[in-house]
């Protein structure tokens, strides 16, 4: 929505509509709330939340400033908006992995993969999540209370059919387990991120496999390195 002339001349920035009027606008225009998203994604990850500016966002959606406050609250709202729906995907193909078909550890792969995937797909949204939220006291605690625990609960019952089903060990702590694949992925992405590399250090496959087979050398490995060489005799 652009400024009227009035206020314009008067330089006075426009006044935010009050909260239940911004939810029921006639005007709003769900195309246009995507790119506010898209662009908040662009602008928070290059400039970092604290720095960026609902006008840099606005001009990257190619929208008015006053427009940004039809449909969010302020800049915390708007990149929590971001968290939360970018979750709710993330979350709609992680149900969908725990409820098909494949073992437990087949699962776990494709969960940890989806993790991988998601942040990795865009550096941007990489900062966002793996940087800034972290920032911001509010929005972890508001991202921990609900899509983080809601994914870990996908997580943890994934690991509680595996032990039932005798795929995983019986003594496994689902809640230990949960926050070690956790762990490992975000370092992973992290370490990533900060590196400048194409793509993170490990896959799904290989983190997954890692931590199912432990680092311990298997028995039989165990056994063939340990025997003694025999001696050649001579005739």
């Amino acid at each position: 929505m652009a400024h009227s002339a009035a206020t314009a001349g008067a330089g006075i920035r426009p006044r935010k509509p009050p909260l239940q009027d911004r939810r029921t606008l006639p005007a709003a225009d769900p195309e246009k709330r995507k790119r506010l998203l898209h662009a908040a994604v662009q602008t928070f990850g290059r400039r970092g939340f604290h720095e960026a500016k609902i006008a840099e966002i606005a001009a990257e959606a190619g929208v008015a400033e006053g427009t940004v406050y039809l449909y969010f609250r302020n800049k915390e709202d708007l990149l929590g908006c971001v968290f939360d729906e970018t979750m709710d995907e993330v979350l709609e193909q992680a149900r969908a992995i725990r409820n098909g078909p494949g073992t437990a550890a087949e699962k776990l792969t494709g969960l940890v993969g989806l993790h991988l995937r998601f942040i990795g797909q865009d550096r941007d949204l990489a900062s966002l999540f793996q940087i800034e939220l972290r920032r911001s006291a509010r929005l972890v605690e508001r991202f921990s209370r609900s899509k983080l625990s809601e994914y870990f609960r996908v997580l943890d019952g994934v690991l509680k059919e595996g032990i039932a089903a005798g795929e995983l060990r019986a003594d496994l702590d689902p809640r230990v387990a949960v926050r070690i694949l956790f762990g490992a992925a975000d370092e992973i992405l992290s370490e990533w991120l900060l590196s400048g590399e194409s793509k993170p250090v490990a896959d799904a496959e290989k983190l997954v496999g890692t931590l199912l087979r432990g680092f311990l050398a298997c028995e039989k490995e165990t056994t063939k390195r340990r025997a003694p060489r025999r001696r050649r005799t001579t005739s």
